[in-house]
């Protein structure tokens, strides 16, 4: 069958060939495994740049406010911009608490699979495939996907309040 002129009714199967400027046949990814591999090294590298970018707005919405009331006593006075410090606050906080406790429960999971190395090799097998936290934990999971939700509203809320800040003050 001709893949750029198929019969009428068929469907392709599966993902098509793309030609390389030497005419053989390639595609993005090799198989399944690789383009799994390039979701996760995609993911991994999003949720870096979410702490990078939650940080800066941290000090940027410290910054902002320090240019636009001068002094502690008047920032004190504003409740929004009062709120904003203290989210910001809180936003940085949880960020030092929330990595101290992953990092615990990652380490937690390497001495228990130093522990038993046998049982980790069964766990393995047991979970391959299947939607299963392993090797991290369900704990680690939720504790991860609260962290991000911090790192996003957190900064977004306090940037907020600082505007209202600016317009109402």
């Amino acid at each position: 069958m001709d893949t750029k002129n198929p019969e009428p009714g068929s469907a392709p199967a599966g993902p098509q060939a793309v030609r390389n400027v030497s005419g053989a046949a390639s595609t993005l990814y090799t198989d399944a495994a690789d383009a799994l591999k390039a979701v996760r090294e995609d993911y991994l590298y999003w949720t870096g740049k979410l702490t990078e970018t939650s940080v800066q707005m941290c000090y940027a919405v410290l910054g902002a406010n320090w240019a636009v009331f001068g002094s502690v006593d008047r920032i004190l006075t504003n409740f929004w911009a009062k709120l904003s410090v203290l989210l910001v606050v809180l936003a940085l906080g949880l960020a030092v608490l929330g990595s101290k406790l992953i990092g615990e429960q990652h380490r937690d999971r390497i001495n228990y699979a130093e522990a038993d190395a046998a049982r980790w090799s069964r766990e393995f097998a047991a979970t391959a495939g299947k939607r299963d936290p392993w090797p991290f934990t369900a704990g680690i999971e939720r504790l991860a996907s609260y962290l991000r939700d911090a790192k996003t509203w957190l900064p977004l809320s306090a940037g907020v309040c600082f505007v209202v800040a600016l317009f109402a003050r």
